[in-house]
């Protein structure tokens, strides 16, 4: 009986080992797939920066073509 007992731990203990290892390789893909979504996060935030600048200069030289218009008089 005690060697059945032994036996049943030693199963349930290599579940767990078995179990904690697919935990670890699920957490590092996790962490891999959320770096890489960081980074793209980051350069989604570049480009959304850039495009801002760009609408602001191209803003300002419309305003400017504008007054020189309006100076006209037409």
């Amino acid at each position: 009986m005690a060697l059945e007992s032994l036996k049943i731990l030693e199963e349930k203990v290599v579940g767990v080992l078995a179990r904690h290892e697919q935990v670890r390789l699920e957490k590092a893909a996790l962490l891999a797939r959320l770096e890489a979504r960081e980074h793209e996060c980051e350069t989604l935030l570049s480009r959304v920066q850039q495009y801002e600048q760009e609408r602001d200069e191209v803003k300002e030289r419309l305003e400017k073509i504008l007054d020189r218009l309006t100076g006209l008089d037409l």
